[in-house]
């Protein structure tokens, strides 16, 4: 059990401290804020809820950005499941007069990050989506960052050629910059 979540002050200041910062990386993905906020509320929800069980070997702001995600990814799940909750239309953006469609894009980066070892796709992830540092990753996954780095170069690397493969390398800028915004 993580001693600072057992207390009720020290809860809520944790809450205080991450709650605001969490809400705007998930609308950084999904840009809806009313769902982000639902999220990040759900996340601590689930972390008071389970506060006796946890073993948090990480720094807490770690396992914090790694629940919110996986409630985000929850949430997403849930959402394509849900009919209503799917737009009416896709969504397009213009790249140099070209229409782009981002949910086609956002479909062939995640093809392209399933080709990597579940390990490997983890270790981008955290890097290129949640943001954290090769020492965050190393710290999280009980590994050297050196090894976080020789990760990121292979899936770099693999993704490049999968990319290749498809066509798709002229435009990964594009792919790159609407992934992120997603």
């Amino acid at each position: 059990m993580n001693t600072s979540l057992s207390n009720i002050k020290n809860f809520e200041q944790i809450f205080k401290d991450y709650y605001e910062p969490l809400v705007n990386f998930v609308n950084s993905r999904i840009h809806n804020i009313e769902n982000s906020e639902e999220i990040v509320q759900d996340t601590f929800t689930k972390l008071w809820e389970n506060r006796e069980k946890l073993n948090i070997k990480t720094s807490l702001k770690s396992y914090l950005y790694q629940a919110t995600r996986n409630s985000m990814i929850d949430f997403i799940r849930k959402s394509k499941n849900d009919a209503s909750s799917l737009p009416e239309h896709m969504e397009f953006v213009d790249f140099e007069d070209k229409k782009v469609d981002v949910y086609l894009i956002r479909a062939k980066i995640e093809e392209a990050l399933d080709t990597l070892k579940p390990k490997n796709k983890e270790i981008f992830m955290l890097n290129k989506f949640e943001g954290l540092t090769y020492k965050e990753i190393a710290d999280y996954l009980n590994m050297s960052e050196r090894g976080i780095e020789d990760n990121i170069a292979r899936a770099n690397k693999q993704l490049k050629k999968y990319l290749e493969k498809e066509n798709l390398i002229e435009n990964l800028w594009i792919l790159l910059l609407v992934a992120s915004s997603i």
